[in-house]
């Protein structure tokens, strides 16, 4: 069984993150995470100003930041220059409809768990394992909140069947990229939506990706690492591309109600405010972006965009949930 499902699929680019402190973030993805980070840079002009729908004048500073080699799970972080920015997560927020988490794989949980812990993030349980259904195999997983009111899932992926889904996750992930501390670029990204199913087909068709895992979230640990209530049920699908790196795994919270950030995951606030995906047929996604009536955000467009080169992008607001998608084909030579 290949790991690799979606050879023409597009996995998660880029995670782009409007941030409090630009310094702070930038330690926590560089000397904790492991990833390669740009020299700071000021972004500003009307394209900027367009593609965040901000007031003319409008700046921000960022850094990239990146598994060198490797063009899937990066981090893009913003520092918009504006007054009155908000937290997208209010605090102690454990399942919220939007963008909501980052997931790096690592091979010793328990220590990484204790250094994030020693550096003050608060972890939100002791690491847990738990089997999934149908012989899709068995991780151990625990969050924290990271900077900017990220939740952080930390994996290992504790199943050495390469039969099983996560025994392929493991098998691949080996080869393909450790960063100098011993994590991944971000290897999932969850995204709660209101309907699945709709999120489902914009990864289909507008992506080309495929269903990698189809499973329900009910059990006592399950539900305990990521402090929801005892008896909830959560629908999750993993969606991939050509990489298992950049996974999406959408969720739907069956039996109980969650917090919508959705309408604050917008610049200048501080938090998860996008999500980047390259194609390589921008005019083939965006008939089926027309085809699914999704709400265009920002028309298509030619820009140079930090870290991503000179771009053709189109932003919508996903089905199921409204976040927003950039959806881009490079134009560099």
């Amino acid at each position: 069984m290949s790991a690799i499902i979606a050879p023409k699929g597009s996995p998660l680019d880029t995670a782009i993150i409007g941030v409090e402190n630009l310094n702070q973030s930038i330690g926590f993805y560089r000397d904790l995470i492991g990833l390669s980070v740009s020299d700071p840079f000021d972004w500003r002009g009307k394209d900027f100003e367009d593609i965040w729908h901000l007031p003319s004048g409008s700046h921000a500073t960022g850094s990239f930041c990146e598994l060198k080699g490797c063009n899937a799970g990066r981090v893009l972080l913003l520092d918009f220059k504006a007054e009155n920015k908000k937290l997208i997560r209010p605090k102690d927020t454990s399942r919220a409809y939007g963008l909501f988490n980052l997931n790096f794989y690592t091979d010793d949980i328990e220590s990484d768990t204790k250094k994030f812990e020693s550096k003050g993030y608060r972890i939100w349980s002791k690491p847990t394992y738990y089997e999934m259904s149908e012989g899709q195999g068995s991780p151990t997983e625990v969050i924290f909140d990271g900077p900017d009111n990220i939740a952080v899932n930390l994996v290992e992926l504790t199943d050495d069947d390469p039969l099983s889904k996560v025994g392929q996750m493991k098998i691949y992930t080996q080869k393909n990229g450790r960063t100098p501390t011993g994590l991944t670029p971000v290897v999932t990204s969850a995204h709660t939506t209101r309907d699945i199913d709709l999120a489902v087909k914009f990864h289909r068709k507008v992506l080309q990706n495929e269903l990698l895992i189809d499973e329900v979230l009910s059990s006592e640990e399950q539900n305990e690492f990521l402090q929801l209530p005892r008896n909830a049920k959560t629908a999750v699908k993993f969606m991939q591309g050509n990489h298992m790196f950049g996974k999406i795994a959408l969720s739907q919270p069956l039996n109980y109600e969650c917090h919508d950030m959705v309408p604050d995951g917008i610049a200048p606030n501080i938090g998860y405010i996008s999500q980047a995906f390259k194609v390589n047929n921008l005019e083939f996604s965006e008939k089926a972006i027309s085809d699914l009536s999704c709400e265009i955000y920002n028309q298509r467009r030619l820009v140079d965009f930090p870290g991503l080169g000179q771009i053709e992008i189109i932003t919508v607001r996903a089905p199921g949930s409204g976040a927003l998608q950039l959806i881009y084909e490079s134009k560099e030579s």
